[in-house]
């Protein structure tokens, strides 16, 4: 199979990421669609090699690096492909492809109401963190966040990489090659005074505290980190060195989002949130996250399977 056909079968069963995996002595691909994984084909050595040596020529990385991690991306026709590729101990490598539709930002939500609570009362400085596993659509809400409140305001990005062209926002991007990292780029984005700044991921103590710095300086700051829940994020902040007094202060909004699996075989959004800086002795989730579920069960948007499962996080 060719990378072609490969992608164009991935786009019509609507897939999300494509795993090319070395599997003892072959290799497996496998889609993840709709919330699961799905084992495609098995290739023979040569064959895998031959389509990740394709795939990194597009990408424009190197193709005789197979042990450094890498990042790239490519385009199809309307649909960015972003990848990433790193070699196991045997310096086979593994590679993983995003797909990321044009109209990714049209996000599914279980409870429609959840996505207007969430975006209510925003104020004009602070910081809004949103957390939750990789592929939960974090980035898709809070794009659909910055265009629900950014017309005629200055709206500046910074991501590792850009996964959503939005050409009305100035986007910028990380190049760690380049020694250009989350905390340079929060510098220069400050000087063009941006009355909203998106920061795509808060993953060590010098952005985490640019992040907060930026936030006690007058500016909107939306940015995500790996938590599990709520309260966790604010934990994981404190555990990067973050002064709590600086991180009350900024503060404004923390949310935890899944995409759970419908009945229409479909993904869709669920989030708690809470307002400013969680209580020391609060629960990881509010009621509001369970009655989501409780009353997507009771309309039959979900199964009680996936009810019990997301439940009990």
């Amino acid at each position: 199979m060719e990378i072609n056909q490969l992608l164009d079968n991935a786009v019509v069963e609507e897939v999300s990421d494509i795993y090319i995996l070395p599997n003892n002595d072959r290799f497996i691909i496998k889609f993840h669609t709709g919330g699961s994984i799905v084992t495609q084909e098995y290739l023979e050595n040569k064959a895998a090699e031959k389509m990740i040596s394709a795939i990194k020529y597009r990408a424009k990385m190197n193709i005789s690096e197979r042990r450094r991690p890498q990042l790239g991306r490519f385009q199809k026709q309307d649909i960015w492909i972003r990848v990433s590729t790193v070699g196991d101990f045997l310096n086979r490598e593994t590679v993983v492809l995003r797909i990321i539709y044009p109209a990714q930002h049209a996000q599914n939500w279980l409870a429609e109401k959840q996505f207007n609570e969430m975006s209510l009362k925003l104020p004009d400085s602070g910081l809004f963190l949103i957390s939750g596993p990789t592929g939960s659509g974090k980035t898709t809400t809070l794009y659909h966040l910055l265009k629900s409140i950014a017309e005629n305001k200055l709206v500046l990005t910074i991501e590792d990489p850009v996964e959503i062209n939005a050409p009305e926002f100035v986007q910028l991007q990380v190049n760690e090659t380049a020694g250009i990292d989350y905390t340079e780029l929060i510098k220069v984005a400050l000087r063009h005074r941006p009355e909203i700044l998106l920061i795509g991921e808060i993953r060590d103590a010098k952005t985490a505290q640019a992040v907060i710095q930026a936030a006690l300086s007058g500016h909107l700051v939306f940015s995500t980190i790996h938590a599990m829940s709520t309260k966790d994020v604010a934990l994981r902040l404190l555990e990067l060195g973050v002064d709590k007094s600086q991180l009350e202060a900024a503060l404004t909004k923390i949310v935890y989002q899944r995409l759970v699996p419908t009945t229409d075989n479909k993904q869709a959004a669920v989030a708690d949130f809470v307002e400013g800086m969680p209580l020391k002795n609060s629960p990881k989730f509010t009621n509001r996250w369970r009655e989501t579920l409780a009353d997507a069960v009771k309309e039959g948007k979900i199964t009680n399977e996936t009810y019990q499962k997301f439940s009990a996080l």
